[in-house]
C-alpha cells in the first residue's frame, strides 16, 4: 500500500469537513508505507478563529530540518480535516513501540494527523478532538485494526515528544472505539443528564425532555465533574440524540 488514495471519502463518510489541498495524494516522502494506525501529534502553533491554521503551509512544505510533508492530514481550529499527504510523511520519525505498534520505522506504520494547537498554553479544541475522533475510527475501520491502534506521538517517539498535550489519550481511545463499535448509544434513565458532542454542533448537556447548548469553557468543566466525558459522534449523531433527549425516550430502570 504506497498510498491511500481513499482517505478523502472514508472522512467524509464519516461526517468530517474535508479540504485536498492541492495535489495531496502526489505529495509524499519516500515510497514506504503500509499504515496499521493511526498517530495523533500537536503543531506547537497557536491557532484561532481568525487563523484556524497557521502550520498548514509547514506541514505541506516541511521545514529547513525536515521536508515534507509532515503528515497525511491537519487538523485545523475549527475540527476541518486538511489533506496533505495520501503516501508516506514525515510525521513519526523511528518509533520505539506503543500498544500493538512495533517498533520501527513510523513513518511507514502510521497515518497522522497534525491537531493545529501549541500544546503548551493551549488545549484542543472541542472541534478538533470530535473531528479527531471520527477521523481516526474511520481510518482505522478501513485499515481492520481496533482502537489499541490510535497511539499518540509521546507514546511512540523515541525523541521525549509531549505531544498531544492536554489529552488523557486512553480517554481519546475509548471514543474511538464507541464510533467503531457503531452509532453510540444515548441511554438515559430517568433523572439521568449526559454530555453529548460533535465538530459542528458543539458540546450540550441532555437528559430526557431536557437540551442545552454549552458555550463557556467553564461551563463544559462543571458538567464534565458533574456527568462524566462527553460521548462523541458526527453531526447526525449528535441530532439524534437531540431528538432522542427532546422527545424523552428513556430506558427502563433496572429492576
Amino acid at each position: 500500500m504506497a498510498t491511500i488514495p481513499w482517505l478523502a471519502t472514508v472522512l467524509r463518510e464519516a461526517g468530517v469537513r474535508v479540504v485536498e489541498e492541492g495535489n495531496w495524494l502526489g505529495r509524499v516522502a519516500g515510497s514506504s508505507f503500509n499504515p496499521i494506525g493511526v498517530l495523533w501529534h500537536h503543531t506547537a502553533a497557536t491557532s484561532s478563529a481568525a487563523n484556524p491554521h497557521p502550520a498548514l503551509n509547514i506541514c505541506i512544505n516541511g521545514r529547513s530540518d525536515l521536508p515534507g510533508p509532515l503528515c497525511q492530514a491537519l487538523v485545523d481550529y475549527n475540527g476541518v480535516f486538511h489533506l496533505i499527504s495520501g503516501g508516506r510523511a514525515n510525521h513519526a520519525g523511528t518509533s520505539v513501540g506503543s500498544g500493538p505498534i512495533p517498533a520501527g520505522d513510523g513513518n511507514a506504520l502510521m497515518v497522522g494527523w497534525e491537531i493545529d494547537y501549541n500544546g503548551i498554553s493551549q488545549a484542543m479544541t472541542n472541534a478538533q478532538y470530535s473531528a479527531s475522533v471520527l477521523a481516526t475510527a474511520a481510518v482505522l475501520r478501513r485499515l481492520g485494526r481496533d482502537a489499541s491502534y490510535a497511539r499518540g506521538h509521546r507514546e511512540t517517539s523515541n525523541a521525549g515528544k509531549i505531544d498531544p498535550s492536554f489529552i488523557d489519550l486512553d480517554t481519546m481511545r475509548v471514543d474511538v472505539a464507541r464510533q467503531l463499535a457503531g452509532n453510540p448509544p444515548l441511554n438515559l434513565s430517568e433523572n439521568d443528564m449526559k454530555l453529548i458532542q460533535s465538530t459542528n454542533r458543539g458540546i450540550a448537556l441532555v437528559g430526557p425532555g431536557y437540551f442545552r447548548v454549552l458555550t463557556t469553557n467553564e461551563e463544559v468543566q462543571q458538567a464534565v465533574l458533574l456527568v462524566g466525558n462527553p460521548l462523541i459522534g458526527n453531526d447526525r449523531q449528535f441530532d439524534l440524540w437531540r431528538s432522542i433527549a427532546f422527545d424523552g425516550q428513556v430506558k427502563a430502570p433496572s429492576a
